[in-house]
């Protein structure tokens, strides 16, 4: 069989919404063809798709490295490296409940440094400027909480995401009386 037939499998199974079907046929072509930096692409997206981050990152850097001259390839690992770094941080600032001490003052600067990244790498995630106005926040740094609220508020979202950032800048702004 040719990648082409693997990759109308691939896109035959993403229609009938079996996306782990389809990375297998994705990997399939790949096999045939490591070097196609559109089909590492394709396969990363559907992994992204069924919340598979890692192997998603895997195919993205692998696309934006043997494709370097696609702006959308590198794009796309942009984002899901700000993805990655917003779980990691997220993970630092969730609350220890096995009663181990936290330094939570640390926690929440090494989170805000990924964030910040996060934030450069994406700037359109309501997600990691939330989690980053959470992280500066604990830090006691309130300007630049409502800062990163702000940001939040003006990229695309639902309504519980805007009424979820009005109830995060009430909680800052008490903060800071």
């Amino acid at each position: 069989m040719k990648s082409e037939d693997y990759l109308k499998k691939a896109y035959r199974s993403i229609y009938e919404n079996d996306f782990e079907q389809a990375i297998q046929w994705f990997e399939q072509a790949l096999a045939l063809e490591p070097d196609n930096g559109d089909i590492h692409y394709r396969c990363s997206i559907t992994c992204a798709r069924s919340n598979r981050l890692e192997k998603a990152l895997v195919h993205a850097r692998l696309a934006a490295a043997l494709t370097p001259l696609q702006e959308e390839y590198m794009l796309h690992f942009d984002r899901l490296q700000s993805k990655e770094l917003t779980l990691m941080a997220k993970k630092l600032l969730e609350v220890d409940y096995d009663g181990n001490s936290v330094d939570k003052a640390g926690a929440a600067e090494s989170a805000s440094r990924l964030l910040e990244r996060a934030v450069e790498l994406d700037p359109l995630s309501v997600d990691a400027q939330v989690w980053l106005a959470i992280a500066y926040t604990e830090m006691e740094q309130y300007e630049a909480a409502l800062n990163a609220v702000e940001e939040a508020v003006f990229l695309p979202q639902d309504d519980g995401i805007a009424k979820q950032l009005q109830e995060l800048e009430q909680r800052i702004r008490e903060y800071m009386e």
